[in-house]
């Protein structure tokens, strides 16, 4: 299994929170029935899970992120969207989540 993503779902103060890790880690399993977790709560942090895929599955796990609107939660994705080396990457697996999933975008 192979790191790929850093999800974070907020503070324990924040209602959706525990909701919003419990929907992903649920939605995630359809997937990716492989897919393994390591908890990163931090008190100061909050709500954070790793994400662990086999290799073979990275660029469908981006796709699939992109095109279910999970993106906005992963700090590796935000990373990516803010670094302008990164944009050719990043332009793949939007270009692939829109071929794998074509009803989750507006023609």
């Amino acid at each position: 299994m192979k790191y790929q993503d850093l999800m974070y779902f907020g503070y324990e103060y924040d209602a959706d929170s525990k909701k919003n890790e419990t929907d992903f880690m649920n939605e995630i399993r359809l997937m990716f029935p492989n897919v393994q977790f390591k908890d990163a709560y931090d008190g100061i942090k909050g709500y954070r899970q790793e994400i662990y895929l086999e290799e073979a599955e990275g660029d469908n796990y981006w796709a699939w992120l992109i095109a279910f609107g999970w993106l906005e939660l992963s700090l590796t994705g935000q990373l990516m969207l803010m670094d302008k080396n990164q944009k050719e990457k990043l332009h793949k697996y939007i270009n692939l989540a829109k071929s794998q999933y074509p009803q989750n975008f507006k023609s």
